[in-house]
C-alpha cells in the first residue's frame, strides 16, 4: 500500500500519494472533504482560494508530488467544491482502463485527532445495519471530545490506535487496537473490527486485518485476541482465514433480541 517518496515529499501528503499510487481509474474526482479524509487533515488556504495551487508542478512547494509521481495531473478545479484528476496518457500501463470497471481506490492508514467526526459518523452507519456490533446504537456515548481525549492517551501508551480504510476519500471500514497496559501482557492486544455493508466482500477486511497485523509487529505485539458472536459466519471465516484460531466459546455470553448467544474467542500469534 505505501511508496516509496521523493525527500521532497512533505509528510502530510504521502496517505494522498498512497492513495494516487493504488488508483486505476483514468480520471478522478474528488471533493475537498474527500481529500481531506484520505490526508487526515486539512488542506491550507490557498488550496481553497487559488487554483494555481493545484495546477503547480514545480518547487519549493512539492504537495503536487502526491499525484504527479503516479501519473496524474490536474484537470480541472472547482475552489471549495472538488478537484479532477486525470492519468496523463504516457504514464498509462495495461492494467488502467479509461472506463469505470476498474475497482475504488482506497488507503489505510492511522487515525488522526481531526477524524473524530468522521470516525464516529462511521460507527453511526454501521450500528444502523447490523447487530453484531456489541453495544445497542442509544449506548454509543462517544463524542468527538472524548474521542480526541483518548487518542491523545492512546500515543502516549503506543500500544493503542484505530486503523481507517477509506475508500475514494469516503470512510469504509476500520479496526480498533486495544494494547494492554499492564506489563505481563504488553505483547498482547485485541482487535474489534467493523466494515460498512456496502463495502464489504471487496477485500477491506484482510487489508485492514493485515494492516493491523504490521502495525502490531512495529510495536512488539505479538498475540491478537478477537471476539466474534457465533452466528457472524462472515467474520468467523475472515479470521479462520488470516490463522486465526478458535479457543474457547463463552456460553450465553450475548443477549440479543432476547435471545442468548454464545460468543467465540479466537487468537493469533505473529
Amino acid at each position: 500500500m505505501g511508496i516509496t517518496m521523493t525527500k521532497k515529499m512533505e509528510k502530510k501528503y504521502i496517505p494522498l500519494a498512497n492513495y494516487f499510487e493504488v488508483a486505476l481509474q483514468q480520471e478522478i474526482t474528488l471533493s475537498f472533504s474527500e481529500l481531506e479524509n484520505i490526508m487526515g487533515q486539512a488542506l491550507p488556504n490557498a488550496a481553497y482560494l487559488n487554483r494555481s495551487w493545484w495546477k503547480k508542478t514545480k518547487p519549493p512547494l512539492s504537495h503536487y508530488l502526491s499525484w504527479t509521481n503516479a501519473g496524474y495531473y490536474v484537470m480541472d478545479v472547482k475552489l471549495g467544491t472538488s478537484v479532477t484528476f486525470s492519468r496523463t496518457q504516457m504514464k498509462t500501463t495495461s492494467n488502467v482502463s479509461t472506463n469505470d470497471d476498474n475497482p475504488p481506490a482506497y488507503i489505510i492508514r492511522a487515525i488522526e485527532a481531526s477524524d473524530a467526526r468522521s470516525f464516529i459518523h462511521l460507527q453511526e452507519e454501521i450500528f444502523q445495519q447490523t447487530d453484531f456490533m456489541y453495544n445497542m446504537e442509544n449506548e454509543l456515548d462517544l463524542t468527538v471530545q472524548q474521542l480526541r481525549k483518548d487518542l491523545v492517551y492512546w500515543k502516549q501508551l503506543k500500544n493503542r490506535t484505530i486503523l481507517c480504510c477509506i475508500v475514494n476519500g469516503i470512510f469504509a471500514g476500520y479496526a480498533v487496537i486495544h494494547g494492554y497496559k499492564h506489563s505481563k501482557a504488553k505483547h498482547v492486544a485485541s482487535v474489534h473490527l467493523a466494515v460498512k455493508e456496502e463495502h464489504q466482500r471487496q477485500g477491506i477486511g484482510s487489508a485492514l486485518m493485515e494492516a493491523v497485523e504490521r502495525w502490531s509487529i512495529q510495536r512488539d505485539i505479538s498475540r491478537l485476541e478477537v471476539s466474534v458472536m457465533e452466528h457472524n459466519d462472515c467474520a468467523l471465516n475472515l479470521f479462520k482465514k488470516l490463522g486465526f484460531q478458535q479457543e474457547g466459546i463463552r456460553q450465553n455470553a450475548i443477549k440479543l433480541n432476547d435471545t442468548f448467544i454464545n460468543e467465540y474467542s479466537l487468537s493469533k500469534i505473529l
